[in-house]
């Protein structure tokens, strides 16, 4: 879909990118859109409202007593990808009925797609690379011998990737029932990029972290099929690496003047 068009790390330029509607490539597993204008909501008895959960921190109310954004579902920010794996494979062995725990796919140290309760979870990590690769970096010599990189098997790093990126995918439901929800759990809310037509973002900034709730007109009424769980720390730690790449060229300039 056009609204979403973009990678997830259009969200490490600057707090305003709210406002540009980017997104990460959603997976080929994901739910499919309904084929009408009008699609069905979740009844009462299906667990949609799970796509929200949160650590059990803060109160209802206004933004200085609202629940935090410090991770997703207990899962705590910077928890590695080792350990991510491990908890729902833990749930899938267990087979508890009320979970239904399935891991959809795997893309070691960078994502794991997750089905639980018939929604969709995207878990993202980041994990700072050896090298500093850039497009103005010299290319490798083919003639020379490759070196010893570690592969991913005997990679003592392998494993440690940080959390710090989730989607929920969930059935269509109306997105001002849902955002009277957001709001009465974060309080209110910090950005909007909906205009008269119902699309865009709306967005909660909080001091751990960003919660974005997508909206979608179908027949003119706006509905949300997708939440986004943003670590603020993390997302900063990724932006200040990027930065530090971009100057790899000049530091070359400099270190062949000074030889």
């Amino acid at each position: 879909m056009k609204l979403r068009s973009t990678t997830i790390f259009l969200f490490l330029a600057s707090p305003l990118v709210w406002a540009q509607q980017p997104t990460p490539a959603r997976p080929a597993a994901t739910p499919t859109r309904p084929a009408t204008a009008t699609p069905a909501r979740p009844t009462a008895t299906q667990p949609a409202a799970s796509a929200t959960a949160q650590p059990t921190t803060g109160t209802q109310g206004n933004n200085s007593q609202s629940a935090k954004v410090e991770g997703f579902d207990g899962t705590a920010w910077g928890t590695t990808y080792k350990d991510v794996k491990e908890k729902f494979r833990t749930m899938a062995a267990n087979a508890n009925p009320g979970d239904n725990v399935e891991i959809i796919a795997d893309n070691p140290d960078r994502e794991l797609l997750i089905k639980r309760r018939e929604i969709y979870y995207r878990y993202v990590f980041y994990k700072k690379p050896a090298d500093k690769m850039v497009e103005s970096m010299p290319k490798p010599d083919k003639s020379k011998p490759k070196d010893n990189t570690p592969s991913p098997e005997t990679d003592a790093t392998a494993g440690t990737a940080k959390f710090f990126f989730v989607e929920s995918i969930f059935p269509l439901l109306k997105s001002e029932d849902l955002y009277t929800k957001l709001s009465q759990k974060y309080g209110q809310r910090t950005g909007s990029s909906v205009g008269d037509t119902p699309r865009g973002a709306y967005t909660w900034e909080k001091e751990e972290g960003f919660l974005v709730q997508w909206v979608e007109p179908y027949a003119k009424v706006g509905y949300t099929r997708s939440l986004y769980y943003l670590s603020r720390k993390i997302r900063d730690e990724i932006k200040s690496d990027l930065q530090a790449w971009q100057y790899v060229r000049e530091i070359q300039a400099l270190d062949s003047l000074l030889k």
